[in-house]
């Protein structure tokens, strides 16, 4: 098997970097972790060997370099079947990788107000009607479709 690096910045403050870890560990490959810093010079001119847009997370596995979490996830789910990264039945993918691109590029508000910080603690902080809204909305989409449900519109 091919050993995998991770290049993320952080677990802590970037939710793109956790997810990344996220996946290869849910995956159970075996992987090491390289965090690097953007604003290094070094660590900048390797990120543009390996993408032009520094994005992180970025998986090297071998000659391939994936950076972007949703190809990290559809690259998994392709190389390591037995993870069950995606469900193997083709609508419910079909409703994964709807509820993930959503999760991808939405929730605007959401991230503005509440950026990820896994070690803050704020209580008494005050959520404002935009993210409130955006976390109404992930609670929708993540309760699964009810048996009674009479077609795959009525699933949010």
């Amino acid at each position: 098997m091919v050993q995998s690096r991770l290049l993320i910045s952080s677990r802590n403050y970037s939710s793109w970097s956790l997810r990344g870890f996220l996946l290869c560990r849910l995956a159970g490959i075996p992987f090491t972790v390289q965090v690097a810093a953007a604003d290094d010079p070094q660590a900048r001119a390797e990120l543009l060997s390996r993408s032009s847009t520094i994005r992180l997370p970025c998986l090297l596995q071998g000659e391939i370099a994936i950076w972007d979490t949703l190809a990290i996830a559809e690259h998994l789910n392709e190389a390591h079947p037995g993870a069950q990264m995606m469900p193997a039945q083709r609508l419910a993918r079909a409703r994964c990788r709807s509820i993930s691109g959503e999760m991808h590029s939405g929730f605007a508000a959401l991230r503005a107000s509440l950026p990820l910080n896994m070690r803050a603690r704020r209580p008494g902080f005050t959520l404002w009607s935009g993210p409130r809204a955006d976390i109404a909305l992930i609670q929708e989409i993540c309760t699964p479709p009810s048996p009674a449900a009479s077609s795959p519109t009525t699933w949010r």
